[in-house]
């Protein structure tokens, strides 16, 4: 597994009022800084909330320059070990990801293990060919901005929370074809609402 070379991340353990019978609600108290971990030349912070209520949540940030397509972080204390995925991180933009099977987890032993992280290629992404607005309701709608048709147009999307980061591990997608200039279609975006943010837009050509 390759190792991460341009993340900027940090733990954020959030304590959950009941474990092991549903999420109710949850609360956040004072963070404490408790190490820092060296990831090559980028660093990790952790900020343990509540270690032993087993749901961490991580927030990494993307400080290389391109887009992050997939990834995979590994942490543990020795015992039990935390794997982080998310897809679809762009440049300069943070994600919160939660893991909830990590009761007992020592947070002050905590510790990064591993990593495998993968990056779209060059020039694929092509966020500047469309604008996205918010359509009927589980839709959107996308126009081309551009002087030439779009053969194929995929859009990512997720949603964000109250401080404007990306949330959840997984990244939604849709697809809309055969755009003529200056045309603006109508696409199912399934999980789409007023908190869903464009990530990143990739244009094919046929």
């Amino acid at each position: 597994m390759k190792k991460a070379i341009c993340l900027c991340l940090a733990i954020l353990l959030i304590a959950c009022t009941c474990v092991g019978c549903g999420r109710e609600e949850q609360k956040e108290t004072e963070p404490q800084i408790i190490k820092i971990f060296e990831l090559e030349n980028e660093k990790i912070t952790a900020e343990n909330v509540s270690p032993t209520e087993g749901v961490y949540t991580m927030s990494f940030t993307n400080t290389g320059d391109k887009t992050i397509q997939d990834a995979q972080l590994v942490f543990g204390d020795g015992t039990q070990e935390l794997m982080f995925h998310f897809e679809m991180l762009p440049v300069g933009r943070t994600i919160t990801v939660v893991e909830q099977e990590a009761l007992g987890v020592a947070a002050e032993e905590l510790k990064y293990i591993d990593s495998s992280i993968s990056y779209l290629e060059d020039g694929l992404e092509n966020p500047g060919s469309v604008e996205v607005t918010s359509g009927e309701e589980g839709m959107i709608q996308v126009k081309n901005i551009t002087g030439e048709v779009l053969p194929l147009v995929r859009v990512f999307y997720r949603q964000t929370d109250d401080n404007g980061n990306m949330i959840g591990g997984s990244c939604c997608s849709t697809l809309a074809d055969g755009i003529a200039p200056g045309e603006t279609v109508q696409v199912e975006a399934d999980g789409w609402t007023d908190n869903s943010v464009v990530v990143t837009v990739l244009v094919v050509n046929q």
